[in-house]
């Protein structure tokens, strides 16, 4: 197929150059009602591309088949047999691929660091959750991928397990060994998800790691928003090969995909497609380049450490745009470092927690960006060395592998049950009713029905303390969790 065209961008240009008269959906009418102030923020180009798909983008029976078009051009580009556009981010598209391969009651594998979409789709339709334990660094105090070995132990312990997903890359840029375990589930049919959220470019640059469809992954989801320059919830959900039901997932998608989807969306999911197929080699190739050019100021700065190829497991790859920032010798919360750099250097990171600060380098990024990084971060741990610079303590949590999941109840029974919200300093040996996952990098780590132990609640406790903001609970303010009700949980017990 010709990778040079864009078909919803085309669409779009032939609605400006003709208008429709419209009397149905979106009500601004081509940004026609639209107020001065947010004219003069957005711009009016924007609302006159926020047509619907249907008797918009296309005729009212879609006839012209720009959307189809669109996804048969992507599928190829990334060598797959099925591709579809998602509007609602990754979130939506790992929902849609559950959906596809387990009905509820059916038993799925997830890797211990998978994102809270996979479940929370779990928990809203009655999956079975068996959790396979990833690889802990403990130099790092990061998660890696999975081993092979451990999930051939997850598969002969839950031996009816319709499919296993597992997050490669991480968001540290650290892949797992996709061929290895492709071939280990699929020897007992069962599908590999790949939520490989940051790697939707591996693709398209040979010095980035492997694409997960070409090591056999059975479907891949491609945050192509959060690398690849795509709007904001724009994501991919691709898949290859006969072993997942491809008229099931086109269901599957259909099902969750909004009628009324934003057309700017898809056409900047249309748009990363096209530059990527035809660019992608040279753009990251120079993003690579800056990302050797920060690891390599960075690697001058006493007092912190980088994430390198020689940290990786066996079998493991990096994708080096990634670049994990360890500043536990400085004694200071990443988080707080986080909140300095952002006031005093206008350096925003992608992730911060109580020790690490993750660098993602793309295509967008400028020398003037990395400059402002290694600039602000020398001047940041000089000022903390020589004690100049007084920032919040990174707190002495436990380690990161010690937060091993004990389900005590079903997952539905916990959250839609009675439940009370107990301080969590008091919570250890109670049911959680909530799900707790910090982002990013939105990892659950008590998710409803999870007996909490006092660990648990070391590691919330110290993580508050030094700056994280948890998202997700009931209270705000992070001092009560939501549990289940003491009656109930002493009749579990009696049981």
């Amino acid at each position: 197929m010709d990778q040079t065209q864009a078909p919803i961008l085309d669409a779009l240009q032939q609605i400006e150059r003709n208008k429709v008269h419209g009397f149905g959906a979106p009500g601004h009418h081509q940004g026609a009602a639209l107020p001065r102030d947010l004219a003069r923020v957005l711009g009016k180009r924007v609302f006159e591309a926020d047509v619907i798909t249907p008797k918009g983008l296309d005729d009212r029976t879609e006839g012209a088949h720009v959307l189809q078009r669109a996804h048969e051009i992507a599928a190829e580009a990334w060598q797959a047999d099925f591709c579809r556009f998602v509007t609602g981010g990754s979130t939506q598209s790992l929902h849609t691929a559950l959906a596809a391969v387990a009905a509820p009651g059916d038993t799925v594998l997830l890797a211990a660091n998978v994102h809270k979409a996979e479940r929370a789709h779990a928990l809203a339709v009655g999956l079975k959750a068996g959790i396979v334990p990833v690889i802990i660094d403990e130099a790092l105090d990061i998660e890696h991928g999975v081993a092979p070995e451990a999930l051939t132990a997850a598969l002969d312990q839950h031996p009816d397990a319709k499919a296993f997903v597992v997050v490669s890359p991480t968001y540290y840029g650290v892949t797992s060994d996709i061929a290895a375990l492709a071939a280990i589930c699929h020897v007992r049919g069962v599908a590999l998800i790949c939520d490989a959220a940051w790697g939707g470019a591996f693709a398209f640059c040979e010095d980035l790691p492997d694409d997960p469809l070409t090591k056999d992954a059975d479907i891949a989801v491609y945050s192509v928003h959060k690398t690849m320059g795509a709007l904001t919830q724009g994501s991919a959900l691709l898949a290859r090969g006969e072993l997942v039901d491809r008229q099931r997932l086109w269901m599957a998608y259909e099902l969750f995909e909004t009628t009324s989807p934003s057309v700017p969306i898809l056409a900047s999911l249309d748009v990363a497609r096209r530059e990527h197929a035809l660019h992608g080699e040279a753009m990251w190739s120079a993003a690579l380049a800056r990302a050797v050019e920060l690891r390599r100021k960075l690697s001058k700065i006493k007092g912190i450490r980088v994430l390198g190829r020689d940290d990786l497991p066996a079998g493991a790859d990096l994708d080096e745009t990634k670049v994990l920032i360890d500043v536990a010798a400085l004694g200071v919360s990443g988080y707080a470092i986080d909140d300095w750099l952002n006031e005093h250097y206008r350096v925003s990171v992608g992730l911060s927690d109580a020790r690490h600060l993750l660098a993602i380098i793309a295509p967008g990024t400028t020398a003037s960006d990395v400059r402002a990084l290694a600039r602000g971060l020398a001047a940041c741990a000089k000022g903390v060395r020589k004690g100049t610079l007084s920032l919040a303590p990174a707190g002495d949590a436990p380690p990161i592998g010690a937060l091993t999941v004990e389900m005590a109840i079903d997952p539905g029974e916990a959250l839609f049950g009675a439940a009370e919200q107990v301080p969590l300093a008091q919570a250890a040996g109670r049911i959680a009713a909530e799900m707790i996952a910090p982002a990013p990098p939105g990892v659950p780590r008590l998710v409803p029905g999870q007996r909490i132990s006092a660990t648990h609640v070391a590691w919330l406790t110290a993580n508050r303390d030094a700056g994280a903001f948890f998202l997700d609970p009931i209270d705000p303010s992070e001092r009560t969790v939501r549990v289940v009700a003491q009656p109930i949980a002493q009749a579990i017990a009696a049981e």
